[in-house]
């Protein structure tokens, strides 16, 4: 099978949720699970990354999160290069 470098970069986008049709359904749980975790040392930047991949507006997206953490649904923790990250907890 032959990949062009554009198809690539497409799929690479589409896996990232970063394509500028993303999918609103998707909630932080699905976006940081499909990441494999958000680099979180800085709270607001680990917002802004989940927020970004969600087609919702920014106080939707910021509370999505906030209830995503508060139900225990996701975790801040110490996990790749020694920097906080948000997990699922099955990958914590």
């Amino acid at each position: 099978m032959k990949v062009s470098w554009d198809q690539a970069f497409a799929w690479r986008l589409r896996r990232q949720f970063m394509e500028p049709a993303r999918d609103a359904k998707v909630d932080a749980v699905g976006i940081v699970g499909r990441l494999c975790g958000v680099q979180a040392q800085v709270a607001s930047s680990a917002a802004l990354a989940v927020a970004l991949r969600q087609n919702r507006e920014k106080r939707e997206a910021a509370d999505d999160l906030e209830r995503a953490l508060a139900e225990g649904a996701l975790v801040k923790t110490w996990a790749m290069r020694g920097t906080l990250h948000l997990l699922t907890p099955a990958a914590a």
